[in-house]
């Protein structure tokens, strides 16, 4: 490739970069803040959803981990 084809394959903003200027990013609209009852509900769907999961057991390899933190982290 040569450089040109080097600099067309950027996005703009890498383009710009390397370029030497500072491209400022682009501004987001302001977000609505979610009422107490969306919230609720939103919590209550991904208990529902996630309920299997956090049934599940703890895998061996985790448990043998965390035990390996513990005992590091109670060493002085």
């Amino acid at each position: 490739m040569t450089a040109t084809e080097d600099e067309r394959a950027l996005p703009d903003a890498a383009r710009a970069e390397t370029a030497g200027s500072v491209v400022a990013p682009q501004a987001r609209p302001p977000r609505r803040p979610i009422d107490a009852a969306a919230q609720a509900r939103i919590g209550r769907g991904l208990r529902l959803h996630y309920a299997d999961v956090l049934a599940l057991p703890v895998p061996d390899r985790l448990l043998t981990l965390l035990d390996a933190l513990a005992a590091t982290e109670a060493q002085p």
